[in-house]
């Protein structure tokens, strides 16, 4: 099964995108847009305080006529977050989305903080696992055993 640390270890660059708590939307919106992300970690230090998503900005930011360049991202992050190891299977951390109604998951290991998954990163891992899943068996099938 394909775990966190199989996606993470697969990408050119794992940096986490991250600012700190005092950073306004903006910096964060225009973060997000360089590095085209949905979202972008709020850390002090080493330290994992929150997330702020592009889910965050259409409901704490627009709807609530707040201004992005006036708004630190501690006042609008969200703070409950669910975190997974490098351990977990996709299938682990696709079940936590559902049931969190989420599209990212911070990965921590040790306390530190490794970087993100995405539901598109876990989708993606997925349907690679189940082509070749169907790959074998076809080849079994054929009777093409390499």
């Amino acid at each position: 099964m394909t775990t966190v640390a199989n996606i993470l270890s697969a990408r050119k660059n794992n940096q986490p995108v991250a600012l700190p708590p005092t950073a306004t939307v903006r910096d964060a919106l225009q973060l997000m847009a360089e590095r085209e992300v949905g979202s972008v970690l709020l850390m002090q230090g080493d330290s994992l305080l929150g997330i702020f998503t592009e889910r965050d900005y259409a409901r704490k930011i627009v709807l609530k006529g707040l201004s992005s360049t006036d708004t630190p991202l501690a006042d609008v992050m969200t703070s409950r977050l669910h975190i997974v190891s490098p351990h977990h299977t996709v299938r682990e951390c696709l079940e936590i989305m559902t049931h969190g109604k989420m599209r990212h998951l911070p990965v921590v290991d040790g306390g530190q903080v490794l970087g993100l998954v995405s539901i598109g990163d876990l989708v993606n891992a997925q349907l690679d696992e189940q082509r070749f899943l169907i790959q074998q068996m076809e080849n079994y099938i054929a009777g093409n055993l390499a």
